[in-house]
């Protein structure tokens, strides 16, 4: 199971031209192909150094030394990232059924992860560490969220996952998730006016504060329609399974809805800052069917895929989101 979940969307991912993807022509091939050139990995490119976090770039430096082919790296990329989603779900095994969970992660975020290829790493690596957060072990959880931090600073955030789990785990409050997410809203909204201070203070480059501000604001209505069904299946159906790790689940699907609206509320790529957060919503639909009998188990994740499947055309197909539509490939075209 493991290997069919991740050698097809590896293969797929690395065989890809380089303008599937806007990031790979931004420095996915461009930093790969220099640490071929480098002998070491201090030899990089000191403009790759000083943009690219080191994680990142020590992974270029390892599969540079067993080949020059950047579509190699690409493959392994996605495979690590793979990787780590595969360890987050396999840990609810016993819990859910874990195909909906993939097919959700497959549907939502595969796409993305072939432009946004730092951050969809980062993002998979606190998905695992979310697990921790589970059962309450904090110096794993602290390590792992570390990890991602070296392949996309903006991982940061993920430290507050814990304390957030933790707390509506014993209030098992709707009504503390709605504040808290209220503030967060407002913070990011005043931050807009200090993030220059607050990254001078902190030792952080000013290039981040593109997350935080110059929003063109505006109410998608559209997109905020699309992320709607599934929290409000959640919702309507949450006295029939809840359980304090539901309240997390709620928050994070509450995220996702407000995600919709960041960039116009709040800032261009607030939306990617979030992502840390609503990456565990693909737990939400696996955990429904899980609780409910087996008819409706069966009825309610066709339907769930289904509207998956549907968002993803619509996003990725429709709309050409992510810039990963239509798919090509001059090295499948040399084989077939």
């Amino acid at each position: 199971m493991v290997l069919l979940a991740i050698v097809p969307v590896a293969f797929v991912a690395g065989v890809r031209d380089d303008c599937i993807g806007t990031d790979v022509l931004v420095y996915g091939k461009d930093c790969f192909l220099d640490a071929v050139q480098s002998r070491w990995y201090s030899e990089i490119d000191l403009s790759w150094m000083i943009r690219m976090e080191p994680g990142y770039l020590m992974l270029n430096y390892i599969v540079s030394r067993f080949t020059g082919n950047y579509h190699v790296f690409l493959g392994v990329l996605m495979a690590v990232q793979m990787f780590f989603v595969l360890k987050a779900l396999m840990c609810f095994r016993n819990r859910m059924p874990i195909w909906i969970a993939l097919a959700v992660y497959y549907l939502s975020y595969y796409n993305v992860s072939l432009n946004q290829m730092r951050q969809s790493l980062a993002c998979a690596i606190v998905l695992y560490a979310c697990t921790f957060a589970y059962k309450r072990k904090l110096i794993p959880f602290l390590l792992v969220v570390g990890i991602a931090c070296f392949f996309h600073i903006s991982a940061l955030v993920a430290f507050l996952i814990y304390p957030v789990f933790i707390i509506f785990r014993k209030t098992q409050s709707y009504k503390l998730m709605w504040i808290t997410v209220a503030m967060g809203i407002v913070m990011a909204l005043l931050i807009q006016k200090t993030v220059d201070w607050v990254f001078a203070a902190i030792g952080l480059s000013s290039d981040y504060g593109h997350y935080f501000k110059d929003s063109a604001h505006g109410f998608f209505i559209t997109k905020f329609l699309v992320a709607l069904p599934i929290p409000a299946l959640f919702f309507y159906l949450r006295k029939i399974f809840f359980r304090k790790e539901t309240i997390y689940l709620a928050f994070s699907l509450i995220v996702m809805v407000i995600a919709t609206q960041a960039e116009e509320i709040i800032g261009n790529d607030a939306e990617r800052i979030m992502s840390y957060f609503v990456w565990t919503q693909i737990f939400a639909l696996p955990f429904i069917c899980a609780h409910l009998n087996r008819f409706q188990c069966k009825i309610t994740g066709i339907l769930g895929v289904g509207y998956y499947f549907c968002y993803w055309y619509y996003m990725f197909i429709y709309n050409g989101f992510q810039e990963t539509y239509p798919y090509s490939s001059y090295i499948l075209n040399q084989w077939l």
